[in-house]
């Protein structure tokens, strides 16, 4: 134990001369930094800035993109199988449209009404032939007769049917009968009915439309 108390206290002793050396250096180095002032003027080592470079950023524009329209290709069908392909862009804008309820039909169109025909025989005032038709009716039939017949001397009868109209045309002209047939007969004289004109039946004084029969005799003696 003696000896630990010796060796305290030779470690003791060395404290204050640590601390002296320490203090020593202290003075001696602020006296060292003191030295680099003149008298009455200060000097102060200029410090050299940081050199701060600016560099030109360029500025980016941020374009705003713009939505194409759907480009909708349309074939175009042509001749010879050539294809044809046409780029046709569309700007397709929804609408409200009412479909629920359909348009009204059209109106009917007015009843026609059909002209009334009279019987020759119940008729107030028949219709007659104009005056110097039945001579041209004769005159189509001589130079109409048919060849066949006039070249073997057939004589012919022909009773044809039809309507004089309210301005005395014939109309809806027929045969009824022709003696003999398939000689031409009946064609001659529907022909010659086509070319004749009536003064038209009345009825209560208003021309009315009347069904009329006409007899045609066709006699070889007419060439």
């Amino acid at each position: 134990m003696a000896h630990n108390i010796g060796q305290f206290t030779e470690e003791s002793s060395t404290v204050p001369e640590i601390m002296a050396v320490v203090v020593f250096l202290g003075i001696t180095l602020i006296l060292t930094v003191f030295q680099r002032f003149d008298t009455g003027n200060v000097k102060i080592d200029s410090i050299q800035a940081a050199e701060i470079t600016v560099e030109k950023v360029e500025v980016t524009e941020q374009v705003k993109k713009t939505v194409k329209p759907a480009i909708v290709r349309i074939p175009i069908a042509v001749e010879d199988e050539e294809e044809i392909e046409e780029d046709i862009e569309l700007e397709i804008e929804t609408a409200d449209f009412d479909i629920s309820s359909e348009p009204p039909p059209p109106p009917p169109p007015p009843a026609v009404q059909e002209e009334e025909i009279f019987d020759f025989f119940a008729i107030q005032e028949k219709p007659e032939m104009v005056q110097g038709y039945a001579a041209k009716i004769v005159e189509y039939i001589t130079k109409n007769y048919p060849p066949l017949a006039k070249k073997s001397g057939v004589s012919g009868k022909v009773i044809v049917k039809f309507i004089c109209s309210k301005e005395g045309i014939p109309t809806n002209i027929s045969v009824t009968m022709e003696k003999p047939a398939d000689m031409g007969f009946g064609e001659v004289a529907v022909k010659a009915i086509e070319q004749t004109r009536f003064k038209p039946g009345m009825q209560r004084d208003k021309p009315v439309a009347v069904r009329m029969s006409q007899k045609i005799d066709f006699k070889t003696n007419l060439r």
